[in-house]
């Protein structure tokens, strides 16, 4: 006979799992940075991202990521300002 998981109980989270914002689930980081589960998972199995497992579960601090993306190459939020208050001129 095939097992059934247990119930769940009232007050058992259905959703995104977050620590105070800072620790985000591949749920929670997926709908945090607008892509799939699937995305999520494909880049941490590719190590692009950075991620930590704690148990088996894969988890994201929240200042490792903003510190990863603004270390992108690409236009920085100053840059992008000045280039457009010289397009306006």
């Amino acid at each position: 006979m095939p097992r059934t998981p247990p119930k769940r109980k009232p007050g058992w989270g259905k959703g995104p799992r977050s620590l105070n914002g800072e620790a985000l689930d591949v749920r929670a980081y997926s709908g945090w940075m607008g892509q799939s589960e699937d995305q999520t998972r494909s880049q941490v199995a590719r190590g692009i991202i950075p991620y930590h497992r704690l148990g088996g579960r894969i988890i994201f601090l929240k200042s490792e990521i903003i510190e990863f993306l603004q270390n992108l190459p690409g236009v920085s939020l100053d840059e992008a300002r000045t280039n457009l208050s010289a397009r306006e001129e």
